[in-house]
């Protein structure tokens, strides 16, 4: 893996910048507003597509560094950025939106050495695919909230190169899963966007082109870091928006209702909605909910036995589960 270079990190830096003002300007002389609905979570028009800067930084690491990431990951990203993009502007209906997506991860997961012969390369490439639609729909509601995607993504990133800086196997040689030139570079690109998310205020939301990028980069890392360590204890490294996301749709698939039509029934949402909490006050409670968990993951030895793994992943799990269930409890008295 390749040494961080700095003289990118700050030609990334400097190039992002120009690309949000860009953005900004071009954004509003054609009228890219997402206007708000009865489900939205903001009262005024308000730019969309934000995340296309993340698009251009990704674009930026390839041509600076060599295009050195798998061909079928960067094929995966320009799609589904692409058909986000169009489906911001356009609004295309979900089962179109669904069939791309899957795509998009089955090329992942085809780059992806999954280790495993026969009948198990099928379980585990649809285990792969299922949670991979999961991941990357989950992380496109968090777009509503200011600060939301911003913050529990660099969270997430951030932890990401903290083990890809630190991670060694038993003999202490280091074990890299990934370019932290190229984890940097979509962190800075987090970073500038929250320029003008992160606010009382937002000049900009992401989009769907923001959140589908940010989430297959954090696929293609989670996938990459599992498939290096063996250590399924690291899918706890955004537990906390998947416990909410995964109980949340499990409780509407109950209901029988339609799980991609933008909805008020999260729990971050009711929290903004119900209990009338500042958008930024409960981004960073679930920010700082997250990075507290990864401290605890990131603390652990990369070789845990299977059994170890599994043990934590369900103790966290269990407890993320209880104050979940509390605190809907108290958003549905309190309504």
């Amino acid at each position: 893996m390749q040494g961080l270079n700095y003289w990118f990190l700050l030609i990334s830096l400097a190039s992002t910048i120009l690309a949000a003002v860009l953005f900004v300007v071009l954004g509003r002389k054609f009228q890219l507003y997402d206007h708000p609905t009865g489900r939205s979570s903001h009262v005024n028009p308000t730019l969309t597509g934000l995340g296309l800067i993340s698009v251009f930084s990704f674009i930026v690491y390839g041509f600076s560094m060599g295009f050195n990431l798998p061909e079928y990951f960067v094929i995966a990203l320009l799609l589904i950025a692409t058909i986000s993009f169009i489906d911001d502007i356009f609004s295309l209906k979900h089962s179109i939106r669904l069939v791309f997506q899957m795509f998009a991860i089955l090329l992942l997961i085809w780059q992806l050495d999954f280790k495993t012969q026969g009948e198990g390369v099928l379980i585990l490439g649809a285990a792969a695919l299922v949670f991979g639609v999961g991941v990357i729909n989950a992380y496109n509601f968090m777009d509503g909230i200011n600060g939301m995607l911003i913050l529990n993504v660099l969270v997430v990133l951030g932890s990401m190169l903290f083990l890809n800086e630190r991670l060694t196997d038993s003999n202490g040689v280091r074990v890299a899963f990934a370019d932290s030139n190229f984890i940097l570079a979509m962190m800075l690109a987090m970073v500038v966007s929250a320029v003008l998310n992160v606010r009382k205020k937002a000049v900009a939301f992401m989009g769907d082109v923001g959140s589908m990028t940010v989430s297959m980069v954090i696929l293609f890392l989670m996938y990459s870091l599992l498939l290096k360590t063996g250590n399924y204890a690291y899918l706890l490294l955004f537990a906390v928006f998947g416990v909410d996301a995964g109980l949340t749709v499990g409780y509407k698939l109950i209901l029988r209702q339609n799980i991609f039509v933008p909805h008020r029934d999260f729990l971050f949402k009711r929290l903004v909605h119900v209990a009338r909490k500042p958008h930024l006050q409960v981004s960073l409670y679930y920010a700082i909910a997250q990075l507290l968990i990864n401290m605890f993951v990131l603390g652990l030895p990369s070789s845990l036995k299977l059994s170890l793994q599994m043990s934590i992943l369900f103790v966290v799990i269990f407890i993320l589960v209880g104050l979940y269930i509390m605190l809907r409890n108290t958003m549905v008295k309190r309504r």
